[in-house]
């Protein structure tokens, strides 16, 4: 998403959804690490949502969404900074897990806090087509 040309429909949708949702600020939150005049170094988005709950869960399920930090500024604690805030947002808000798919540049990261790799994952995309299932 971050390296896609923020021009078109989906940018929009993106939009109106990040501003609607980050202005409630019930169930999204972001947190930076400004730069020099205003510039962004890094970035953590993230989202609850309600799955079912389980024995040991209460459903209550954080998503990060986007981690982002400037080239120039990687490998000095910035990235790490925004997700663990994020991280402890989830937990005030009483989520008891948080996910996330993880880029290879990321992932040392992610498990450095904590995260575990999940192989019983799958996703299936539909394109924008309704699947008819028979």
């Amino acid at each position: 998403m971050i390296k896609a040309t923020p021009t078109g429909r989906w940018f929009e949708d993106l939009t109106a959804y990040l501003m609607d949702g980050l202005t409630r600020a019930e169930d999204m939150a972001g947190f930076v690490v400004d730069g020099p005049v205003g510039s962004l170094v890094s970035v953590a988005l993230g989202s609850i949502y309600q799955a079912p709950p389980g024995p040991t869960y209460s459903g209550r399920t954080g998503y990060v969404h986007l981690l982002w930090t400037t080239p120039g500024y990687r490998r000095q604690g910035n990235g790490r900074a925004v997700t663990t805030r994020l991280i402890g947002w989830f937990w005030d808000q009483g989520c008891g897990l948080v996910s996330l798919n993880a880029s290879t540049d990321s992932a040392e990261l992610y498990r450095s806090l904590g995260f575990e790799k999940n192989t019983r994952s799958m996703r299936l995309f539909g394109h924008g087509k309704v699947a008819k299932w028979r």
